[in-house]
């Protein structure tokens, strides 16, 4: 089985589905700080990876506390334009949108990555979503990231939420390098068994825009798989001049704002309700605010 063709085995796609509405950002009526805590937290350039397609521009945040050696290897992919043609070729509804080199000679000049599935629990800001998960033991954020944590096995990662970008794999854990994967819908059961390493934080639209392959042939790979969506652009912010590169600002977990916008997903006040939905948040179902600050799309 060829790493470029599959996410994981055909069993997986049997995965429930969640809606993938982007969250309008929360109003911060909140002082600039709370206790020395900012309502935002930057976006660094080196973090913010810029994925060019002919429906627009998907925009990532990687993630190199979670996932350092996978988000190296795209800022690597990126600064040597090793892009160059390559599709998503691999697009499955309600799945995950695949793309990468798909060619087996392209994709031996670079090394596979040990998995970094998952991490021990760490002292960062992890901030609990307040109310119990189906898949982990305790659920919450960190740095606007959703994570899920085990106090029985000492360790957290990243979820599989709908933007959740990670790493495609053959059957060794350790097989991932270059194929990577936008999560449509959520699949938690993916969690902590391939890598996450980063989140779609603009541009959702546009990954529901690209071609779709049928799950029933090729495992979901486009036929030919030269008519998959071309990946026009794929640079970081770092890599542009600062007067032209995009910025972009993540509302702070730890932050009261963030508590706010949740409980405004978790208590339905409006009185269109007028059978109150249970004061329960799912975890993928919560899009932490996210402000693009500079220049305008």
């Amino acid at each position: 089985m060829n790493r470029f063709s599959t996410v994981c085995l055909a069993a997986l796609f049997m995965a429930a589905c969640q809606s993938t509405s982007q969250a309008e950002p929360a109003e911060t009526g909140l002082a600039e700080t709370s206790d020395g805590v900012a309502v935002w937290r930057d976006v660094a350039p080196d973090n913010l990876l810029l994925i060019d397609t002919e429906h627009g521009r998907i925009t990532v945040e990687l993630n190199p506390d979670f996932a350092p050696e996978h988000a190296n290897r795209m800022r690597e992919i990126a600064r040597t334009n090793a892009y160059e043609g390559a599709r998503f070729y691999r697009v499955i509804d309600a799945f995950v949108a695949q793309g990468g080199l798909n060619d087996e000679e392209k994709i031996a000049a670079f090394s596979n990555l040990k998995n970094e599935n998952d991490r021990p629990i760490s002292d960062a800001g992890f901030i609990p979503l307040g109310n119990a998960d189906l898949f982990a033991e305790e659920v919450g954020h960190i740095d606007g990231f959703p994570v899920g944590r085990s106090a029985e096995l000492g360790r957290e990662w990243l979820l599989h939420c709908p933007g959740a970008m990670a790493m495609a794999r053959n059957s060794d854990p350790d097989s991932g390098g270059t194929e990577f994967y936008i999560v449509l819908d959520a699949q938690r059961y993916l969690d902590r068994n391939l890598t996450v390493f980063g989140r779609v934080i603009s541009g959702m639209d546009k990954v529901q825009k690209l071609k779709r392959g049928n799950r029933e042939i090729e495992s979901g790979v486009i036929q030919p798989p030269e008519h998959g969506d071309l990946i026009t652009g794929f640079q970081l912010a770092s890599q542009l001049p600062k007067e032209t590169r995009p910025a972009f600002r993540v509302m702070n977990s730890e932050h009261p704002d963030f508590e706010a916008a949740k409980t405004a997903k978790r208590v339905r006040e409006d009185p269109f309700f007028y059978r109150k939905p249970p004061e329960i948040l799912d975890i993928c179902g919560f899009e932490p605010p996210v402000e693009q600050v500079s220049p305008a799309e």
